[in-house]
């Protein structure tokens, strides 16, 4: 699997090559540039793919590398690789600004609402960075894939845990589906009544980092009443 990692930064490095010399060079065609951005975009999506199975992978062997870091910093990163595939220009935003208030006002404008106190934003907590960071990610994504409009985060400490759910106004899970979507290469389609094929790691890859860092995933789900799903990590001293 670490054999992916160095072509897929190859194809990256290439295409944004292409991009910067055109403006030296002459301009590409409107035609020329969207498949370059996609060919960017779905080669950021293997990435991810290749990344998320390497952690999971890790986090199977025992192996965790926590730090001390501010919250924000767990925070950022998963929203701007989320972002950079659906709003390229807010994502440049989000990975410039480390300020809770104008974080929020941008997520605000794209329909999602962030509820995290200051203190816990500036507060430093010791986890594994990569682990959290994947997990966010992923249900991000699913929240993203799966909503009408609007999808909420709620952050906040409960005593020494860290809790962070996330709601989105989609068409909701079946009480049959509540555990087999956490199955590995088991997804709902996009109606979230059929199963379809599928790379299947977003929320089974999620769920096995969480367990391994000692916490619990809940969801609360019904037919057309949205999803939540809630993380629940111990922080360590």
């Amino acid at each position: 699997m670490h054999d992916l990692k160095n072509p897929i930064a190859v194809i990256e490095a290439s295409i944004d090559c292409m991009i910067r010399q055109a403006e030296r060079e002459g301009p590409l065609s409107e035609k020329q540039v969207k498949v370059l951005n996609r060919v960017l975009r779905n080669s950021k999506i293997a990435r991810s793919l290749v990344n998320d199975i390497l952690e999971v992978g890790r986090s199977n062997e025992g192996i965790f590398d926590k730090e001390k870091l501010r919250f924000f910093e767990y925070v950022i990163l998963p929203f701007v690789e989320i972002f950079d595939l659906i709003a390229p220009d807010a994502a440049e935003k989000l990975g410039t600004t480390v300020t809770l208030s104008e974080f929020t006002e941008i997520l605000k404008n794209h329909d999602i609402k962030l509820n995290i106190s200051e203190s816990l934003w500036l507060k430093e907590v010791f986890l594994d960075i990569r682990k959290v960071r994947q997990v966010l990610r992923n249900l991000l994504s699913n929240a993203v894939k799966y909503r009408k409009k609007e999808i909420e985060l709620n952050i906040f400490m409960d005593d020494s845990t860290l809790v962070i759910s996330i709601s989105d106004d989609g068409k909701g899970i079946a009480q049959e589906y509540h555990k087999k979507i956490f199955d590995r290469y088991f997804q709902l389609g996009d109606d979230r009544n059929s199963c379809v094929r599928g790379h299947g790691l977003g929320l089974a890859g999620a769920l096995i980092l969480v367990e391994d860092m000692g916490g619990e995933m809940l969801l609360e789900s019904e037919t057309d009443k949205g999803a939540k799903f809630t993380v629940k990590l111990p922080l360590g001293e």
